[in-house]
């Protein structure tokens, strides 16, 4: 089974309203960078219609894994907003082999009225309309109306990823030639802030951030430019995590302990198969199938890991008509052991990185990479009545894989409650073992905790891996 893992959503630098503001009535191109490669193109786009102002962003992204046809996918985002900067609406449309994702935001009296579909649901939320919220136009105005050499805005945004406002805080210097000011632009608890270059009437001419470790430019140049054929990066190798040891199977059949380091925020959680310890400045991690000592659940803890949600639909009616069949047995461990049969050999051998599917989409278009393994495996137990948790980390791989042999690997698997611990399945890679290590847990399936933990992985290093001998039962 060739190894299945999710890359960090490059996708993901599109899923919080950004600002690039432009006149009315004007069109924009700009190309798009990561760590010096194309990538794709941006077109942004203006008009006036009426008494509202209307923009729109499309970021065409297009990657490529070795020895297999590049991918595309495109994102879409309009905004609808009043002549003075009154946010009115505002959108975000996904489009890739394996997901096609909407979502529609509009005002409604003191509050934003959220809608999401992936073409087979439809889910809606309301949330409260903060007095400082601002879209594209409204922030260039607001620039606009500021005096002085430096200048300092703070609003509130609307993140796509976690579907709530955020803080924003923009600041400004003014600087010489065509980008006539440079400022810097944090938004919630981003790490480290993005930074804009504008002219004179504060549209955004270049922008710049760090995803994944690596440089991402966002450019203004001509059509020509923005269209140019380029040949497409070769994105898989950038999340690779090297090991610091090779492991043999029999080494991964036992208890392995790990030294880990890096991003402090990055704290791997305790589970049944996982025991974690803090030291030297880092992380002591112990895995096999019962290392752990995770308290058992409380009960509201397992109704969530039993309840449909947007990306584990566990109601969907095909799903629910495939548990039926598939968790006849009376064991959860003998259901999961066949619903995780189904899964592997539904999916289509060659994974997609490009997208980011439900568990609907990924039941009927059998694409995707291990992110959509895991969210149709947990939509699966939990039609059959099992609770069930996504598990977003790393896996160990010794095959050769895209011409890289023992490193460690971004990945996502499900555990399921037995009734005593939570028990680990995987869909895209077979068995669990003692490489497996969970950085996060998720009861929603949400985007936002997938590349919460990508966005950090280029930080984390294993500094050491070693079989861990034991003798009745204890190391």
């Amino acid at each position: 089974m060739r190894p299945h893992y999710f890359f960090q959503k490059l996708l993901s630098i599109m899923l919080f309203a950004c600002a690039s503001s432009l006149s009315a009535g004007l069109e924009r191109w700009q190309t798009v960078e990561l760590g010096g490669e194309k990538i794709g193109y941006r077109q942004l786009v203006r008009e006036i219609v009426d008494d509202r102002v209307l923009t729109r962003e499309e970021l065409v992204i297009t990657l490529q894994q070795p020895g297999e046809a590049s991918r595309t996918s495109t994102i879409i985002l309009e905004f609808e907003e009043t002549r003075d900067g009154q946010p009115l609406s505002l959108s975000k449309k996904v489009s890739s082999q394996s997901a096609n994702q909407t979502i529609e935001a509009r005002v409604e009296g003191g509050e934003l009225r959220v809608e999401r579909s992936d073409g087979r649901q439809v889910d809606v939320s309301r949330l409260v309309l903060p007095d400082d919220f601002l879209m594209p136009y409204g922030i260039q105005l607001a620039l606009r109306n500021a005096a002085g050499d430096a200048r300092e805005l703070q609003f509130s945004a609307f993140n796509f990823s976690t579907l709530a406002f955020e803080t924003v805080r923009l600041k400004g210097q003014r600087q010489s030639g065509e980008l006539a000011w440079h400022f810097t632009y944090q938004q919630g608890r981003t790490v480290q802030p993005s930074h804009w270059f504008t002219n004179e009437g504060f549209e955004v001419l270049r922008e710049e951030s760090v995803t994944g470790g690596e440089t991402l430019v966002l450019y203004d140049c001509d059509k020509a430019c923005a269209l140019a054929p380029f040949s497409p990066t070769t994105h898989v190798y950038r999340q690779l995590i090297r090991a610091p040891v090779r492991m043999p199977e029999a080494a991964l059949r036992g208890r392995v302990r790990y030294q880990l380091s890096g991003d402090s925020t990055l704290v791997p959680p305790e589970t049944a198969e996982q025991a974690v310890v803090s030291r030297n400045g880092g992380w002591q991690v112990d895995i096999c199938t019962d290392c752990g000592a995770e308290d058992a659940p409380e009960a509201s803890v397992l109704e969530a890991a039993r309840q449909s949600t947007y990306w584990i639909a566990a109601d969907d009616p095909e799903i629910q008509r495939l548990a039926s069949e598939f968790g006849a047995e009376e064991e959860s461990l003998d259901v999961m052991a066949r619903l995780t049969r189904f899964v592997s050999l539904h999916m289509n051998a060659q994974p997609d990185y490009a997208g980011f599917a439900t568990a609907s989409e990924a039941l009927a278009s059998g694409q995707g990479d291990c992110t959509e393994h895991a969210l149709l495996l947990a939509a699966l137990a939990r039609a059959a009545g099992l609770p069930a948790r996504i598990a977003i980390g790393l896996a160990y791989n010794t095959e050769r894989f895209l011409g890289r042999k023992y490193v460690f690997v971004p990945h996502a698997w499900v555990q399921v409650w037995d009734g005593s611990a939570w028990r680990s399945f995987d869909s895209g890679l077979g068995e669990f073992h003692a490489g497996y290590i969970a950085l996060a847990l998720s009861y929603s399936g949400e985007v936002a905790h997938f590349t919460r933990v990508n966005a950090r992985l280029h930080a984390l290093q294993i500094q050491s891996a070693a079989r861990v001998q034991t003798q009745g039962g204890k190391p």
